[in-house]
């Protein structure tokens, strides 16, 4: 089964086996969107796992979308991408909101279950030929690591649900930063939000518009600060020069000591 189906599976609570309709054009351009960035991933990132994770409370909001992580074997040994995988989709904005979210979880923090109320919202207006939010972004670890899924929900829920326009913020500020993210129970993290910069995959043309490639990295208090006087490029260029790039290690010293 492949990708599609299991989304179509989860979507209608059973494995279905009935062909898609070709003359349905939206969906059709949705499966084209998504086997053209699966391949685009495949080339520049990775291989694929069998099955995206789903965000319990984005289930209805965000339907065909979710998180991967991917053994990045083709941006470096050991190097793991935790990424969003459907902020392109052409279904993007998202027309729904969700409300009353109750999300309960278990000793280890994991999600049990979780109820929410659906309404219909305004689409985020995003500029002409972009794909759907006109981005997909990602966590560069040495080795795999879940806090960077906690970031990825924290992104999912600023952009679908509150419209950040997070690649707009990129584009005008050449580069986001943001404090104090929680990644955990009692851990959060500061980051530097930037389009990728080559050898880093750093997005192509889908069928339905541009999507770039923005990568999130975990930078100190006082990079954080030193970023706010001499600007997020400005501290992107000093994390290259000192070998960091576009890599998050928690535990680095800062490149301004």
């Amino acid at each position: 089964m492949n990708l599609w189906s299991r989304i179509r599976s989860l979507l209608s609570g059973c494995a279905s086996n009935t062909p898609i309709d070709e003359s349905d054009a939206d969906e059709v351009l949705w499966q084209q969107v998504y086997a053209a960035r699966e391949d685009y991933y495949r080339e520049h990132v990775g291989q694929l796992p069998k099955d995206i994770l789903k965000i319990g409370h984005m289930f209805g909001v965000w339907p065909g979308g979710g998180l991967f992580v991917i053994p990045a074997t083709a941006i470096g040994e050991n190097i793991y991408a935790h990424t969003t995988f459907g902020f392109s989709n052409p279904d993007m904005p998202a027309a729904t909101s969700a409300s009353n979210v109750d999300v309960e979880r278990d000793d280890q923090g994991r999600v049990r279950r979780t109820t929410m109320r659906l309404q219909p919202k305004a689409k985020a207006v995003v500029a002409d030929g972009k794909a759907g939010y006109g981005y997909e972004i990602m966590i560069l670890t040495t080795g795999s690591a879940d806090w960077p899924l906690w970031f990825l929900q924290w992104v999912a829920n600023a952009e679908i649900l509150n419209d950040a326009g997070i690649l707009k913020r990129v584009d005008e500020y050449r580069g986001l930063t943001v404090e104090e993210i929680r990644v955990g129970e009692d851990e959060s993290v500061n980051v530097l939000i930037a389009k990728a910069r080559p050898p880093l995959p750093v997005g192509t043309e889908l069928p339905n518009g541009r999507m770039d490639i923005l990568i999130a990295t975990v930078i100190t208090d006082d990079e954080m600060q030193w970023s706010m006087e001499n600007g997020r490029d400005a501290l992107l260029d000093r994390l290259q020069q000192a070998g960091v790039g576009q890599i998050s290690d928690r535990s680095r010293k800062s490149v301004l000591a």
